[in-house]
């Protein structure tokens, strides 16, 4: 297609005009922070987010002078959330290929080993190779890491593996004895137990999944206000040093 000088002045100017549109969105959205219900984490007490990792996010905006809402959803939302809306930032989250370059990826804020779970009492479920999972049922969090992970595997959703919302459904489902396997990590175990009322010797951790022991991350919206990026990232560097 040819344009003439008319043509490629008028679209010259759209470029321009859409360009400063997108950056005047990031810099007039206020910032947003959205994470997933996930023990030890991200809890809710008080009616407020905390948590582990939570607390290392609020020592960031702390040291960025930056006073920003925390709010829980179900992974898959938050997500959607993190990645269409400027100015927001998600944690924690595994920093996949398919994900790096789609946010400013900011700074570390949890360790995760994940591996396979199952009740005690399933002394039947023997994993000496992966495909031997196909023969269970498995559930897992709607687009999360162990997810996406599964898919990569050969594993079908509603075949090999159903999803939830969260972890928390995730494990009523295996209390309950609706499914074999959930992923979990190996050191949010017992926390989980507690928090559900059920006894720490009910389940068992059945074994590793090492592509799955990963660092999860805050990371940020690439439409973000650059100052506040860059406030942010001072943050980080500065309490690094500490």
């Amino acid at each position: 297609m040819h344009l003439n000088r008319h043509q490629r002045v008028c679209l010259f100017l759209y470029l321009i005009l859409l360009m400063f549109t997108l950056t005047s969105r990031a810099q007039t959205a206020p910032l947003k922070i959205v994470t997933e219900f996930s023990p030890p984490h991200q809890i809710i007490e008080n009616e407020q987010v905390s948590g582990l990792a939570t607390q290392k996010v609020q020592a960031i905006l702390q040291q960025a002078n930056v006073k920003a809402p925390i709010d829980i959803y179900p992974w898959a939302r938050a997500y959607r959330k993190a990645s269409n809306e400027p100015n927001t930032l998600i944690y924690s989250m595994a920093k996949t290929e398919e994900r790096a370059p789609l946010f400013y990826w900011l700074a570390p804020v949890a360790q995760y080993k994940f591996g396979w779970v199952s009740l005690q009492d399933r002394k039947d479920i023997v994993l000496n190779e992966l495909a031997e999972a196909k023969q269970y049922r498995i559930v897992v969090q709607r687009d999360d890491i162990s997810h996406l992970w599964l898919i990569k595997q050969g594993f079908i959703e509603d075949k090999h593996f159903i999803t939830c919302a969260d972890i928390g459904c995730s494990w009523q489902l295996l209390i309950n004895k609706n499914v074999d396997l959930i992923i979990e990590s190996v050191d949010l175990i017992d926390d989980m137990l507690q928090r559900l009322n059920h006894p720490l010797d009910s389940v068992q951790f059945i074994s590793y999944i090492p592509e799955l022991e990963i660092t999860a991350y805050l990371a940020a919206n690439r439409n973000i206000d650059p100052s506040l990026l860059s406030r942010l990232q001072v943050a980080i560097s500065t309490l690094n040093q500490e």
